[in-house]
């Protein structure tokens, strides 16, 4: 059996990943989108960027052939190598067997004489030995470093250092250093005395090994236990977490097959594991739940107990509730802990927000980083959307004006959405639906910057227009245009007098859509919401990481369909804002009739 860093690394983001990694038909995988692809192509060029300054060796073997890796890596090593890139560190022999169990410490069952003494664990002592003889540990540190101290190579011993895109030590960055640390110490004969991440802006930080390494045997040996006994793990969709995996499609046919309590909004890993002690492990036992019950669990603080059992509800009987008022807390403090339900983190200002963020192994496609969000990528031929329809418009008729209680009904609405590419920081495409009830009339307007020198020219359109209706309320669906809005003004040093007005007049769609409604959906992002409402993008799979990648494609090629295709996916945001809205507004009137 062969574990690899990367093996690890997928078993700390998901146990099931990591078996289908083994276990699975790489069939059924997912072939990357565009969107994972320019992932990698910006970590590699990340870690040549911090390589550039440095002098460096790399071990040359035939890809995929560790054992000839390992043995140039070795060679490299004992000559003193300064800098070792993407050497290959092997704890065992592969393929062989000898009926003895191969230690953590030490190689077929002899520890290592200078290897200092591990830090006190709380890991049963069978835990510090693999299962099986013919278990293999495979590493590929970014860079080994030499430094003075006494190893089998002589007077000079190896550190590890990981170069990783991503802000901050993730602790599943620091189990895979620690994993480094300890192959690196049965090939040296001696724990290494420090590792490194090295990260962007951070630069690099130092992990803690008498803290990490204990963690990370744990965590080795609970994924051997499940490869060796194919213990396959239970299916649990995790948007933020699954949404650039390979494997998301058949995982999410299976949730879907056995209507699995991971697809309702507000069911977390931790509340679905409490709701499984409790013998709740359908929508129909959760619709029936009592949420008092469930109140009295810290994992249902506050209203989560009673918004999780209406959302159980409203997917048994596939028809929106009433959110019922809150009473007795201030509204900011619901917003923090009301749930997850409004699955605010899959929101699409959070989505271009934490695009910045992306961290995968360089050469490894389906291992990503998280925290990344909103839409579901879904995989695209990196070529620009068919030829468009009239973009489809789903009401039926104007709401009265009279009847306005709810939400704010004009005679003019302006309908906003941004397009935005985070690595460059910029806001390269304003676009607003301007919706006359008054004339029946609807225009599109897209304010496009086609490289960054025109983002200043139009932040200054989109004001223009912005005070060509001064009293029209500016309906967006989630927080991104706000921040951007702001942002902007700043940036360009907008007198407040031409700003402020303007602000005031924005109504966050997603908000009320969150606060006043539950509605059987997978997400309370605007594509799952407006696609139950009947509404579809004419590039149906175009999302916004696909415009980062477009945009990106317009730059390097020049081709004008690219910014076609943004600019048509954008007016489609805009027009499902409008049908969200429309269908909110309608579904409050007649709640209170």
């Amino acid at each position: 059996m062969l574990i690899t860093d990367k093996l690890l690394l997928s078993y700390q983001r998901c146990n099931l990943r990591a078996f289908l990694d083994t276990c699975g038909d790489s069939k059924q995988l997912d072939p990357p989108s565009d969107f994972l692809l320019k992932l990698m192509r910006d970590s590699g060029t990340y870690q040549q960027q911090v390589l550039a300054g440095e002098t460096y060796q790399q071990p040359s073997y035939p890809k995929g052939d560790w054992e000839a890796g390992a043995a140039a890596t070795l060679s490299l090593m004992q000559q003193g190598a300064d800098r070792i890139y993407r050497g290959v560190l092997i704890q065992g022999e592969l393929g062989k067997t000898n009926g003895t169990p191969t230690s953590l410490v030490g190689i077929n069952g002899q520890c290592l004489s200078d290897t200092p003494e591990l830090p006190q664990t709380s890991i049963h002592p069978e835990s510090s030995t693999l299962h099986s003889s013919n278990i293999t540990l495979v590493s590929r540190p970014h860079l080994l470093i030499k430094q003075p101290g006494q190893s089998k190579f002589g007077d000079w011993s190896y550190v590890t250092a990981d170069i990783w895109l991503s802000k901050r030590p993730k602790l599943d960055y620091q189990i895979i250093t620690a994993f480094h640390a300890k192959i690196l110490a049965s090939v040296q004969g001696k724990i290494p005395d420090s590792a490194w991440l090295m990260l962007r802006k951070k630069g690099f930080w130092q992990v803690n090994l008498d803290q990490r390494i204990p963690q990370m045997l744990e965590i080795l040996n609970n994924c051997i236990q499940m490869i060796e006994n194919r213990d396959k793990p239970e299916v649990f969709i995790s948007r933020q977490k699954c949404n650039l995996c390979g494997w998301y499609t058949i995982c999410h046919a299976e949730a879907e097959s056995i209507k699995h309590l991971s697809l309702l909004p507000g069911v977390t890993a931790g509340r679905y594991a409490r709701l499984k002690t409790l013998e709740i492990t359908d929508v129909e036992a959760l619709a029936r739940a009592s949420s008092e019950l469930l109140a009295e669990y810290p994992e249902f603080p506050d209203r989560v107990a009673f918004d999780v059992v209406r959302q159980a509800q409203s997917h048994l009987l596939d028809i929106p509730l009433l959110r019922e008022e809150v009473r007795g807390k201030s509204e900011e403090r619901r917003r923090e802990t009301d749930t997850g339900i409004k699955d605010r983190e899959e929101g699409r200002s959070e989505n271009l927000e934490e695009l910045n963020s992306s961290e995968i192994l360089p050469d490894i496609v389906d291992n990503i980083l998280n925290d990344i969000a909103a839409e579901e990528v879904q995989i695209r031929p990196n070529k620009p959307a068919a030829p468009a329809q009239p973009a489809p418009i789903l009401r039926k008729k104007p709401i009265p004006y009279s009847q306005s209680v709810f939400l704010s009904i004009a005679p003019i609405e302006l309908y906003f959405d941004i397009e935005a590419e985070p690595e460059l920081n910029l806001d390269y495409l304003h676009g607003v639906l301007v919706v006359d009830r008054y004339n029946q009339t609807e225009k599109f307007h897209g304010f496009l910057a086609e490289s960054a020198a025109e983002e200043g020219a139009i932040w200054e359109q989109f004001l223009e227009l912005m005070w060509a209706y001064p009293i029209a309320p500016i309906f967006h669906f989630c927080d991104y245009e706000v921040k951007t809005f702001k942002r902007l003004a700043k940036l360009y040093q907008t007198p407040a007098y031409l700003w402020k007005p303007v602000l005031k007049r924005f109504v966050d769609i997603h908000k009320q859509v969150t606060e006043k409604a539950i509605v059987p959906v997978e997400s309370y992002a605007l594509k799952p919401i407006a696609r139950w409402l009947g509404f579809d993008w004419r590039d149906a799979k175009a999302n916004g990481a696909q415009c980062v990648c477009w945009y990106d494609d317009w730059l390097k090629t020049g081709d004008r369909d690219f910014l076609e295709a943004i600019v048509r996916y954008n007016e489609d945001d805009c027009r499902a804002t409008y049908v969200v809205k429309d269908w909110l507004t309608n579904f409050l009137l007649s709640q209170k009739q």
